[in-house]
């Protein structure tokens, strides 16, 4: 039944199984929730700003390989066999490197020794994550959101339950960042069984010409990840150097809040990517009917997602995390305000991707990044928390604006 259904609705089970995955997203939200419970507001600032420093870090791991491979893969579905173990063998360079950048980036941000073994252990623990973002890439490209769906929930459940009993159990710190490696470790396993039924080889391979053609077309995609979680994280960062571990801590909340509002627009862009990069190569006016109506869907989820995120703040702050963290009211109020611009900056990379606008989407992005670094380092010492959230506003419009414009020069041609 399942398979008819999909043969006569494929892009609405397509969509069934990314709000399943992209819902799961919330598991963590969950995660974090407890963790601000059961932590003093400095020890869940130690942590976010941990937390905030290694996905950035990730991205260095993966460098654009996954992006790659929901890209060429659906374009090609016959060259996943050749080429996903030929990702992976790329991918184990790129992890030792941000393994090493780590080691020696942590201390010299932050000579809190506590802090630095947070990063360590949650740097592993992205480490494993980066893999298991490249097999989301593999089954995203070959259209197996059923799959992807199954790993990625799972990851999550698993990683709810061990971090909450860490946590529920007096570990505190330590057994939170135990609770990440344990649980990321089990999944490599199980996402290994899982790649077993949709390709041949799930093991590393290595042919030189392979992993040059492969990271020539990943680097303006891995340099443009690396540029958008920096921009995404770099505010938590910059708390984390310029004001208190409280402060981080509260401007976490309401981040986490803020990012649980984009689960929305993620499903659409992880529906989009592969149907889009298709459809450039095969019919242009399908190609800009279908970005048309994603656009639109977008603005309408912002406006009622983001307005009632703002208008009720105070209370849903007070309800996950309590009095204690009354300070992230105001910042959740401007970040939702302004989330009109990231429900469609979702879209628009999607788009950008399917496109091949790589470079110039790269180049987007680091204006956008420089910008919200700027913005940060002006408004936090003045302004506060409230300053990082208002810098991440403005940053992401003058984003929306200069991918509009790119995307409609791409279009335009012929």
């Amino acid at each position: 039944m399942r398979t008819a259904l999909r043969q006569r609705l494929p892009f609405l089970v397509d969509s069934g199984y990314a709000t399943l995955t992209a819902a799961s997203a919330g598991l963590l939200l969950v995660l974090l929730t407890i963790a601000a419970r059961f932590l003093s507001a400095d020890d869940y600032g130690r942590f976010r700003f941990a937390l905030a420093l290694t996905t950035i870090i990730e991205t260095i791991m993966d460098l654009g390989l996954s992006q790659i491979t929901v890209r060429s893969v659906a374009r090609d579905r016959a060259s996943a066999d050749r080429l996903f173990p030929q990702v992976l063998g790329v991918k184990l360079v790129w992890v030792a490197v941000g393994l090493a950048l780590l080691v020696v980036l942590a201390p010299l941000l932050r000579s809190d020794p506590v802090i630095v073994r947070l990063c360590y252990a949650l740097g592993i623990s992205s480490a494993v994550r980066s893999y298991l973002l490249t097999a989301r890439g593999l089954l995203q490209g070959l259209q197996r959101f059923d799959l992807e769906a199954l790993a990625v929930v799972s990851d999550r459940v698993l990683l709810l339950a061990v971090g909450g009993i860490a946590l529920w159990a007096g570990y505190g710190l330590p057994g939170l960042a135990v609770a990440f490696v344990g649980s990321r470790l089990l999944m490599l396993g199980a996402v290994q069984i899982l790649l077993r039924r949709v390709v041949a080889r799930v093991v590393p391979a290595f042919d030189r010409d392979a992993w040059r053609d492969i990271q020539a077309a990943a680097l303006p995609l891995g340099f443009f990840m690396i540029a958008l979680n920096t921009y995404t994280y770099v505010d938590t960062v910059i708390l984390g150097l310029m004001r208190t571990d409280a402060e981080v801590g509260w401007y976490a909340a309401a981040y986490s809040l803020y990012e649980g509002l984009t689960y929305a627009p993620s499903i659409l862009a992880a529906v989009l990517t592969p149907r889009l990069s298709a459809l450039f190569t095969r019919d242009r006016g399908a190609h800009r009917s279908l970005l048309t109506r994603a656009l639109f869907i977008a603005v309408a989820l912002a406006i009622v997602l983001g307005g009632i995120a703002a208008f009720a703040a105070a209370p849903i702050v007070a309800l996950l995390f309590g009095a204690r963290y009354a300070p992230a009211v105001q910042p959740l109020q401007i970040l939702a305000a302004g989330s009109i611009f990231v429900f469609t900056t979702w879209i628009l990379h999607a788009a950008a991707i399917s496109t091949n606008l790589d470079r110039r989407l790269l180049l987007t992005t680091s204006i956008g990044l420089a910008a919200n670094v700027a913005f940060n380092v002006v408004l936090i010492p003045r302004y506060g928390i409230s300053g990082a959230a208002w810098a991440t506003v403005v940053a992401e419009g003058l984003t929306v604006f200069l991918l509009i414009v790119q995307l409609q020069r791409r279009l335009r041609l012929p």
